[in-house]
């Protein structure tokens, strides 16, 4: 069992989580009742963050299985990490303190440490140090 992408698959899990529950709250539920959007729009974005949720929940898995021995799975769950960091630094650039207002906005820069403990995980199993 590789601890390192165990970790990063523990840390996507609350990630997922906290999209879930509290961006579902902030973000989701009143985008769904406002009823002043095109529905295109309302729509649209509603199912954006269905497909995030969604991405989030395969990042975990892949990282969990790749955790037991699985490196294609942990190397796709480290490209969705990297993909979603990308993601968030671009658009922090673009709107910058914008992300920062919603907790789903702040969730996005764990994307880096699971990457990156990801990334220590595929090395380990790689090249494993004798200890």
């Amino acid at each position: 069992m590789n601890v390192f992408l165990l970790s990063a698959a523990a840390l996507a899990a609350v990630w997922t989580l906290v999209h879930g529950i509290v961006g579902g709250r902030q973000c989701a539920r009143p985008l769904a009742a406002d009823q002043q959007l095109i529905p295109v729009v309302r729509e649209t974005v509603l199912l954006c963050w269905h497909l995030v949720t969604g991405a989030l929940a395969l990042m975990a898995l892949f990282l969990c299985l790749g955790a037991f021995g699985r490196t294609d799975m942990a190397l796709a769950g480290i490209l969705l990490a990297a993909v979603t960091a990308g993601i968030w630094h671009r658009s922090a650039a673009l709107a910058p303190g914008v992300l920062w207002g919603v907790a789903a906005g702040v969730a996005f820069c764990a994307s880096g440490p699971v990457g990156g403990v990801g990334a220590l995980g595929i090395a380990w199993a790689l090249c494993p140090l004798s200890m």
